[in-house]
Protein backbone atom coordinates (compact mmCIF):
# COMPACT_ATOMS: atom_id res chain seq x y z
CA UNK A 1 0.00 0.00 0.00
CA UNK A 2 3.04 2.23 0.99
CA UNK A 3 4.16 1.57 -2.65
CA UNK A 4 0.93 2.69 -4.36
CA UNK A 5 0.97 6.28 -2.29
CA UNK A 6 4.27 6.54 -2.91
CA UNK A 7 3.70 6.45 -7.01
CA UNK A 8 1.34 9.58 -6.61
CA UNK A 9 3.12 11.26 -3.43
CA UNK A 10 2.32 14.75 -4.82
CA UNK A 11 -1.07 14.21 -5.43
CA UNK A 12 -1.81 12.30 -2.29
CA UNK A 13 -0.07 15.34 -0.74
CA UNK A 14 -2.53 17.74 -2.31
CA UNK A 15 -5.52 15.96 -1.41
CA UNK A 16 -4.96 16.01 2.88
CA UNK A 17 -3.84 19.49 2.01
CA UNK A 18 -7.40 20.60 0.48
CA UNK A 19 -9.18 18.49 3.47
CA UNK A 20 -6.83 19.79 6.42
CA UNK A 21 -7.78 23.32 4.63
CA UNK A 22 -11.24 22.51 4.65
CA UNK A 23 -11.37 21.52 8.20
CA UNK A 24 -9.10 24.55 9.88
CA UNK A 25 -11.87 27.07 7.93
CA UNK A 26 -14.61 24.94 9.78
CA UNK A 27 -12.68 24.96 12.96
CA UNK A 28 -11.64 28.90 12.92
CA UNK A 29 -15.05 30.19 11.90
CA UNK A 30 -16.61 27.44 15.18
CA UNK A 31 -13.87 29.71 17.42
CA UNK A 32 -14.88 32.80 16.46
CA UNK A 33 -18.70 32.67 16.48
CA UNK A 34 -18.40 30.61 20.65
CA UNK A 35 -15.93 33.73 21.20
CA UNK A 36 -18.81 36.42 19.88
CA UNK A 37 -21.30 34.42 22.27
CA UNK A 38 -19.23 34.63 25.14
CA UNK A 39 -19.25 38.12 24.39
CA UNK A 40 -22.92 38.52 23.59
CA UNK A 41 -23.75 37.20 27.00
CA UNK A 42 -22.43 40.42 28.52
CA UNK A 43 -23.04 42.76 25.32
CA UNK A 44 -23.37 45.83 27.87
CA UNK A 45 -19.79 46.14 29.02
CA UNK A 46 -18.40 43.85 26.37
CA UNK A 47 -14.69 45.01 25.13
CA UNK A 48 -15.18 43.31 21.39
CA UNK A 49 -14.98 45.61 18.98
CA UNK A 50 -17.29 44.43 16.37
CA UNK A 51 -19.96 43.80 19.03
CA UNK A 52 -19.10 48.05 20.24
CA UNK A 53 -19.39 48.96 16.89
CA UNK A 54 -23.04 46.92 16.66
CA UNK A 55 -23.88 49.01 19.86
CA UNK A 56 -22.98 52.35 18.68
CA UNK A 57 -24.38 51.72 14.91
CA UNK A 58 -27.91 50.49 15.84
CA UNK A 59 -27.87 54.00 18.95
CA UNK A 60 -27.42 56.08 15.65
CA UNK A 61 -30.10 54.35 13.89
CA UNK A 62 -32.79 54.32 16.36
CA UNK A 63 -32.27 58.20 17.06
CA UNK A 64 -32.40 59.09 13.92
CA UNK A 65 -35.45 57.04 13.62
CA UNK A 66 -36.93 57.80 16.11
CA UNK A 67 -37.32 53.63 16.92
CA UNK A 68 -35.75 50.61 15.28
CA UNK A 69 -38.09 48.84 12.38
CA UNK A 70 -36.61 45.13 12.33
CA UNK A 71 -33.87 44.43 14.96
CA UNK A 72 -33.64 41.01 13.78
CA UNK A 73 -32.46 42.10 10.13
CA UNK A 74 -30.52 44.43 11.71
CA UNK A 75 -28.19 41.68 13.15
CA UNK A 76 -28.66 39.66 10.58
CA UNK A 77 -26.97 41.60 8.65
CA UNK A 78 -24.07 42.23 10.98
CA UNK A 79 -23.67 38.84 11.21
CA UNK A 80 -23.40 38.64 7.77
CA UNK A 81 -20.47 41.21 7.66
CA UNK A 82 -18.55 39.14 10.68
CA UNK A 83 -14.83 38.66 8.70
CA UNK A 84 -12.04 37.04 9.10
CA UNK A 85 -8.56 38.52 8.20
CA UNK A 86 -10.98 40.67 5.67
CA UNK A 87 -12.73 37.35 4.42
CA UNK A 88 -16.50 37.38 5.52
CA UNK A 89 -17.47 34.27 6.97
CA UNK A 90 -19.71 33.08 5.03
CA UNK A 91 -17.49 33.05 1.89
CA UNK A 92 -15.23 31.44 4.65
CA UNK A 93 -17.76 28.70 4.62
CA UNK A 94 -18.42 28.40 0.78
CA UNK A 95 -14.43 28.40 0.89
CA UNK A 96 -14.38 25.00 3.27
CA UNK A 97 -16.81 23.79 1.09
CA UNK A 98 -15.32 23.78 -1.90
CA UNK A 99 -11.95 23.06 -0.31
CA UNK A 100 -13.64 19.61 0.40
CA UNK A 101 -15.05 18.76 -3.27
CA UNK A 102 -11.95 19.97 -4.76
CA UNK A 103 -10.14 17.76 -2.17
CA UNK A 104 -12.58 14.87 -3.64
CA UNK A 105 -11.82 16.20 -7.14
CA UNK A 106 -8.23 15.44 -7.11
CA UNK A 107 -8.53 11.93 -5.29
CA UNK A 108 -11.20 11.12 -8.60
CA UNK A 109 -7.67 12.12 -10.87
CA UNK A 110 -5.32 10.32 -8.84
CA UNK A 111 -7.47 7.33 -8.82
CA UNK A 112 -7.47 8.05 -13.10
CA UNK A 113 -4.44 8.21 -13.72
CA UNK A 114 -3.71 4.64 -11.35
CA UNK A 115 -5.96 3.14 -13.93
CA UNK A 116 -4.16 4.33 -16.82
CA UNK A 117 -0.88 3.53 -15.51
CA UNK A 118 -2.00 -0.87 -15.28
CA UNK A 119 -3.01 -0.50 -11.46
CA UNK A 120 -5.70 -3.39 -10.02
CA UNK A 121 -8.61 -2.64 -8.62
CA UNK A 122 -6.44 -3.73 -4.84
CA UNK A 123 -4.24 -0.82 -5.54
CA UNK A 124 -6.69 1.88 -5.71
CA UNK A 125 -8.91 1.09 -2.82
CA UNK A 126 -7.02 2.82 -0.49
CA UNK A 127 -7.66 6.44 -2.87
CA UNK A 128 -11.56 5.58 -2.12
CA UNK A 129 -10.78 4.80 1.51
CA UNK A 130 -8.65 8.12 1.94
CA UNK A 131 -12.24 9.75 -0.01
CA UNK A 132 -14.68 8.03 2.40
CA UNK A 133 -12.74 8.72 5.32
CA UNK A 134 -11.98 12.67 3.89
CA UNK A 135 -15.64 13.07 3.65
CA UNK A 136 -16.90 11.70 6.86
CA UNK A 137 -14.28 13.75 8.52
CA UNK A 138 -15.41 16.91 7.12
CA UNK A 139 -18.92 16.83 7.92
CA UNK A 140 -18.08 15.24 11.58
CA UNK A 141 -16.08 18.38 12.11
CA UNK A 142 -18.87 20.26 10.77
CA UNK A 143 -21.70 18.86 12.67
CA UNK A 144 -19.34 19.10 16.24
CA UNK A 145 -19.02 22.94 15.19
CA UNK A 146 -22.54 23.28 14.16
CA UNK A 147 -21.80 26.78 12.41
CA UNK A 148 -25.57 27.77 12.09
CA UNK A 149 -26.26 26.58 15.29
CA UNK A 150 -24.18 28.98 16.97
CA UNK A 151 -25.01 31.62 14.36
CA UNK A 152 -28.90 31.43 16.12
CA UNK A 153 -27.63 31.45 19.32
CA UNK A 154 -25.56 34.52 18.54
CA UNK A 155 -28.94 36.36 17.03
CA UNK A 156 -30.77 35.36 19.59
CA UNK A 157 -28.31 37.05 22.43
CA UNK A 158 -28.08 40.06 20.33
CA UNK A 159 -31.33 40.50 19.47
CA UNK A 160 -32.23 40.32 23.43
CA UNK A 161 -30.00 43.01 24.62
CA UNK A 162 -30.74 45.32 21.76
CA UNK A 163 -34.86 44.67 22.97
CA UNK A 164 -34.85 43.98 26.49
CA UNK A 165 -31.59 46.31 27.71
CA UNK A 166 -30.68 48.77 24.98
CA UNK A 167 -34.14 50.05 23.87
CA UNK A 168 -34.93 51.30 27.21
CA UNK A 169 -32.32 52.84 27.80
CA UNK A 170 -32.28 55.06 24.89
CA UNK A 171 -36.50 55.73 25.24
CA UNK A 172 -35.68 56.84 28.95
CA UNK A 173 -32.57 59.43 27.39
CA UNK A 174 -35.33 60.62 24.85
CA UNK A 175 -37.65 61.58 27.63
CA UNK A 176 -35.27 63.41 29.78
CA UNK A 177 -33.83 65.74 26.08
CA UNK A 178 -37.69 66.35 25.11
CA UNK A 179 -38.36 67.54 29.12
CA UNK A 180 -34.82 69.77 29.05
CA UNK A 181 -36.21 71.02 25.70
CA UNK A 182 -39.52 71.76 26.77
CA UNK A 183 -38.36 73.57 29.79
CA UNK A 184 -36.05 75.76 27.17
CA UNK A 185 -39.09 76.67 25.15
CA UNK A 186 -40.83 77.75 28.29
CA UNK A 187 -42.07 81.72 27.22
CA UNK A 188 -41.81 84.72 30.10
CA UNK A 189 -45.25 86.93 29.62
CA UNK A 190 -44.88 90.32 29.06
CA UNK A 191 -45.51 93.03 32.26
CA UNK A 192 -49.24 94.34 31.35
CA UNK A 193 -50.36 97.89 31.38
CA UNK A 194 -46.73 98.61 30.30
CA UNK A 195 -47.38 102.74 28.79
CA UNK A 196 -45.15 103.99 26.20
CA UNK A 197 -43.88 107.61 26.50
CA UNK A 198 -45.03 109.82 23.53
CA UNK A 199 -42.14 111.72 21.70
CA UNK A 200 -40.65 114.91 22.36
CA UNK A 201 -42.39 116.02 18.62
CA UNK A 202 -45.81 114.32 19.31
CA UNK A 203 -45.83 116.64 22.70
CA UNK A 204 -45.18 120.09 21.19
CA UNK A 205 -48.14 119.15 18.25
CA UNK A 206 -50.60 118.93 20.98
CA UNK A 207 -49.96 121.54 23.38
CA UNK A 208 -50.21 124.00 20.00
CA UNK A 209 -53.23 122.24 19.29
CA UNK A 210 -55.02 123.34 22.79
CA UNK A 211 -53.85 126.46 22.83
CA UNK A 212 -55.43 127.42 19.48
CA UNK A 213 -58.79 125.53 20.77
CA UNK A 214 -58.90 127.70 23.96
CA UNK A 215 -57.11 130.90 22.06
Amino acid sequence: MLVVFLKHKYLLILIFSLLLLSIICQIVMGVILQKMIKEANNMAATENKLLKQCKLKYTNCYKLNGRMVNTSVFVDKFIQKMKFIHLPLTRLSHISGQLMMLSVLVTGITICLSLASGDTLFQIIPYYLISILGLYLYFSISGIVDIQGKKIILKTDMVDYLENHLIPRLEIEKENIMKEEDKKHETIPEPAGQVIPASAEYQEELEDLLKEFFA
